[in-house]
């Protein structure tokens, strides 16, 4: 026990962080993170209390525990799938832990429980707000004040479990490909988008149509045993499936680590040795190419070789992506779930239709606001900063370069996914027009953006390029503008669309985020290039 102990000492102190503010008082750098995790947290507080006041008119306040559960347990597979792999097969420590006699077993239960206390902080931020909501709007038992902080502990650990078991087959596949680190990032989406598409297909199976929240709930309950436990325990406290619950997860966290742990040290020794082997192979090209061409081809070639980077950038294209096959394929099924969920639904499933030009132009606007490659281009450039600036190549050039290249990593996807809508829906030859204008203006806007913001809030001493990606003053700032542009793009579209009419109103919008674009550029290569020179790492 004492070496557990020890051993979590160790690897605790660093790393469980989601954002690391590096502000001018030890004060502010506390605070700061508290401050963005309790705003995310009451605006969950707000939804979760907006809904169990509805649902409370039904009966049905207990189909807040269960929706929240479900939407807290897919954000931590999500986040845990492609962080299992570096944070268990990876650390910085391997080297040192293995040459200590320290059991297998006990070196996998300290990663994973250091992998559990990342994930609670999604469940306090996710979870938390709905139990809270549930207890305020509901006459609770007192055996409600232990089954909540008992759920609120063992909600992660299935999907902890689930993450920890596909991110185990993900390097076992990966570690045999020349390129493991861009093999495991795309067996990961792979693994996600399954994932995703096994929940989408069991929620239209299910029968959805013309239900309401309630019913909602109830099928979340009839697929995942610890949304129906948790309904049940706060609805009808049982002492025997409450202890039942426990076992279960115990038994499965135990069984998990028993599992790694018997592949631990093959997979280490497997994903070591050829890092070696392929560290001896040394390939040099002397071809002459353009200053454009060099630094486009340099930065698609770092995004690709930084898993932390691909991973946090292109989640959001590939939910695009399956949100508009969603659509695509099972188009009858969400129209009858939107419509018979929501009361007084305003448009017919005729209208809907009519207007799903909008639809497209909406989720590309998500796609395209919240990927924000250039947000951290400057930054990951680390100390080589310095030399990337007495090259004789401008600022200006550089910059546009690193947006061009987040451009051709982002504009497949909104085209491809804006055609495939265009084709399955039949849009009329302006609006298919439209929305491929806004796959390509939407991206430029938010690249231009990040780069933008990074070359304000640039990083150049961060320990390793997970901090630059995920815990950066630069990241954060284009996050919560994305957002807030998202939101403001959809209120703003379907305002214009209704006044007018949606050629116009698709046209009107793809004017602003034109001229947006070339506002953006102008200050891109003149205060742009200002702060590029003035930089120093």
């Amino acid at each position: 026990m004492s070496t557990l102990v020890s051993l979590l000492k160790a690897t605790m102190s660093e790393g469980i962080v989601l954002f690391d503010y590096r502000g001018k008082t030890e004060h502010s750098r506390r605070m700061m993170p508290l401050l963005l995790a309790s705003l995310i947290g009451m605006a969950m507080l707000f939804s979760a209390s907006a809904m169990a006041e509805e649902l409370k008119q039904e009966g049905g306040t207990a189909t807040v525990l269960s929706l929240y559960t479900l939407i807290t347990v897919i954000i931590i597979v999500t986040e845990g799938v492609y962080k299992s792999g570096d944070l268990l097969f990876s650390p910085k420590d391997n080297d040192m832990l293995l040459a200590m006699p320290i059991k297998k077993p006990t070196i996998v239960l300290a990663r994973m429980i250091k992998f559990y206390a990342f994930e609670m902080i999604y469940c306090l931020i996710f979870l938390l707000p709905a139990i809270i909501a549930y207890a305020v709007n509901t006459d609770v038992k007192p055996s409600f004040y232990l089954v909540a902080p008992t759920m609120l502990l063992l909600v992660p650990v299935i999907p902890i479990v689930i993450s920890c078991v596909v991110g185990l087959g993900i390097s076992e596949i990966a570690v045999r490909f020349k390129h493991r680190a861009f093999w495991q990032v795309i067996l990961s989406f792979v693994a996600l988008f399954a994932i995703l598409t096994v929940i989408l297909t069991v929620n239209m199976n299910s029968g959805f149509d013309n239900g309401s929240m309630v019913m909602i709930g109830d099928k979340i309950n009839t697929f995942y045993y610890p949304a129906a436990a948790f309904t049940r325990l706060a609805t009808s406290f049982d002492i025997w499936e409450y202890l039942l619950f426990v076992a279960v997860n115990l038994g499965l966290a135990i069984i998990a680590v028993l599992l790694i742990s018997r592949f631990y040290f093959q997979m280490i020794t497997r994903v070591n040795a050829i890092k070696k082997s392929r560290s001896a192979v040394l390939k040099y090209d002397f071809k002459r190419h353009g200053q454009v061409y060099t630094i486009v081809r340099k930065e698609m070639s770092r995004y690709f070789s930084t898993p932390v980077l691909l991973t946090n950038t292109a989640l959001g294209l590939v939910l695009f992506l399956v949100a508009a096959g969603a659509l695509c394929f099972n188009y009858d099924s969400i129209v009858a779930s939107i419509t018979g969920s929501v009361e007084n639904f305003p448009l017919s499933p005729d209208e809907i239709w009519e207007y799903l030009p909008s639809v497209a132009f909406i989720l590309v606007a998500f796609a395209s606001l919240m990927t924000f490659i250039t947000a951290t281009t400057i930054s990951l450039e680390g100390k080589a900063f310095n030399l990337l600036k007495t090259l004789p190549v401008s600022g200006k050039k550089v910059i546009l370069s690193k947006v061009l290249a987040a451009m051709l990593l982002i504009t497949p996807f909104t085209l491809i996914g804006s055609i495939v809508m265009m084709v399955r829906f039949q849009f009329d030859v302006p609006s298919g027009i439209l929305v491929s204008v806004a796959a390509i203006a939407m991206p430029l806007v938010a690249e231009l953006i990040g780069v933008l913001i990074n070359l304000k809030y640039a990083r150049f001493d961060a320990e390793n390029d997970a901090v630059v990606v995920r815990q950066s003053a630069g990241v954060m700032v284009a996050t919560f503008l994305g957002l807030g542009m998202v939101l403001c793009t959809a209120s703003l579209t379907f305002t214009v669309v209704f006044l007018t009419e949606q050629t116009m109103g698709l046209l009107m919008m793809d004017a602003i985020f034109v001229v947006i674009a070339l506002f953006l550029c102008l200050a891109a290569v003149t205060r742009g290039e200002e702060k590029y020179t003035k930089l120093s790492a």
